[in-house]
């Protein structure tokens, strides 16, 4: 069974997309061949600092009242 992603570029949203090598961290580099760009495709799926999940709690957290400290050991 093959899982099949389709990949749009971040700036222009364009799919039209190729690999691009690897950086140092082994992951795999795209180009966008409409604007240029070069972006990691699974950077989304493996940053969660900017997930909406954790905005969300971020927010309530400080509403609440806790501390800086507090919401970054969470």
């Amino acid at each position: 069974m093959k899982i099949q992603i389709t990949l749009t570029c971040p700036q222009c949203k364009s799919t039209n997309v190729v690999k691009n090598g690897k950086k140092k961290a082994k992951k795999q580099n795209y180009l966008c061949n409409a604007c240029s760009r070069q972006f990691i495709g699974d950077h989304a799926l493996s940053y969660k600092g900017a997930h909406s999940h954790t905005i969300t709690l971020i927010m309530r957290m400080w509403v609440r009242g806790c501390g800086i400290r507090a919401i970054s050991v969470i």
